[in-house]
């Protein structure tokens, strides 16, 4: 199979510095997951993982989740990867657990930088802060903004290429690191898109690498009724990025005209409209990454004073998406998998606090790992590797 399967990697379930300054020591956002209460009947929350909470940065965990992702046909981890100005957030996952775990070359990996501010998720907040800022799930109330320039996306490029591009399990296509942005809004304010790739492709040539393959996120935008942009593909191929992915497809055909009383909707309507959103990014005319979402629950990070019914969309909130079995999951993969990209994109590992993981949980067990693992079977001989 040249098919990658890559599946995108959140780090926020270990101690960090800045959690630590901001919430106290040992805080990680498994604190948000084992608060959560259902808001209605049949609501499946708290979502327990079956390793218990753990530490991600420990390697030995790390080495675990490696060999799980191998073992059912994942072939690599995409990074949620944090940079404001030179400071880093949440790195040490990838940092300290990925890149020293003995078994790392199971897998290749990637980053996406997450270039959007960072604030307190309105679970943590008072009453003041109990709205969501944009499609970042976090309040108003920041902590960390983002900010963009050639001279920091030049330092970007030599601080990967030094730490990460050099890898030799790091995604490469064509001998060009493969390098992601989750906001083409945040980016663009700054920087035209021409300019983007031009600098970021002149500071890798500098580094020794034939250039970056640019794979720009297109979801998560209010673009539309399905936040998806797919409207920005021409803009982004005359400027030269190389494909394009939504993060997440997420929204219903139904979406705003679901009751306030009740904000929740089947994962049909979420399989129909990612079928819908590939489609209309081909239009576009740049390589497709498809992307695979488990499904969406942002209640552990909603303030605990909202209850239903709320003004969801004045709030900022999503909509609870219900009954995204692993049988469902795998309808969904299966059609991505049947287009042929170079790489399928699954989110996500471990969003947990969004309700998209692939890790074992108390419900389903392992019955996301083993959906991949029985269609890849389809795909590639018993006997041969994986990962």
């Amino acid at each position: 199979m040249d098919q990658e399967i890559f599946a995108i990697y959140f780090p926020s379930w270990h101690p960090d510095h800045h959690y630590e300054k901001w919430y106290g020591k040992g805080f990680s956002e498994w604190e948000l997951v084992k608060s959560t209460k259902p808001l209605f009947e049949g609501h499946y929350q708290p979502r327990r993982p079956l390793w218990g909470y753990f530490d991600e940065s420990d390697p030995e965990m790390m080495a675990r989740q490696i060999d799980a992702a191998a073992d059912s046909g994942i072939t690599g981890f995409l990074f949620d990867w944090y940079w404001y100005s030179g400071e880093q957030f949440l790195e040490k996952p990838l940092d300290e657990a990925f890149l020293n775990a003995p078994n790392r070359n199971r897998l290749k990996f990637a980053l996406m930088w997450a270039n959007h501010n960072w604030g307190m998720w309105p679970a943590l907040d008072d009453d003041e802060h109990q709205a969501m800022n944009g499609n970042v799930n976090q309040s108003s109330n920041l902590y960390l903004k983002i900010t963009h320039s050639e001279e920091d996306l030049r330092n970007v490029i030599d601080f990967c290429s030094e730490k990460y591009f050099s890898c030799d399990n790091y995604w490469k296509i064509d001998g060009k690191p493969v390098f992601s942005f989750f906001s083409s809004t945040k980016i663009f304010e700054n920087l035209a898109p021409a300019d983007v790739v031009r600098i970021m492709n002149e500071q890798a040539r500098k580094n020794g690498f034939p250039g970056i393959y640019l794979l720009m996120n297109i979801g998560c935008n209010n673009d539309n009724k399905y936040f998806c942009g797919w409207g920005r593909v021409p803009l982004l191929r005359e400027a030269g990025f190389d494909a394009v992915f939504a993060y997440n497809i997420v929204a219903p055909a139904n979406y705003y005209e679901l009751p306030q009383e009740r904000p929740v909707f089947d994962y049909s309507g979420m399989m129909e409209s990612q079928e819908y959103c590939w489609g209309k990014i081909e239009e576009g005319g740049l390589p497709h990454f498809p992307s695979v979402t488990l499904g969406l629950d942002v209640a552990p990070r909603w303030s605990r004073n909202v209850k239903f019914p709320m003004d969801y969309v004045a709030l900022g909130y999503c909509p609870i998406c219900t009954d995204i079995t692993p049988e469902r999951f795998g309808t969904v993969l299966e059609k991505a998998l049947a287009k042929k990209a170079p790489a399928v994109i699954i989110n996500a590992w471990n969003e947990w606090t969004e309700g998209m993981a692939l890790i074992p949980d108390e419900k389903y067990g392992s019955g996301y790992l083993d959906t991949i693992r029985e269609i890849t079977g389809k795909i590639l001989p018993p006997d041969a590797p994986r990962g």
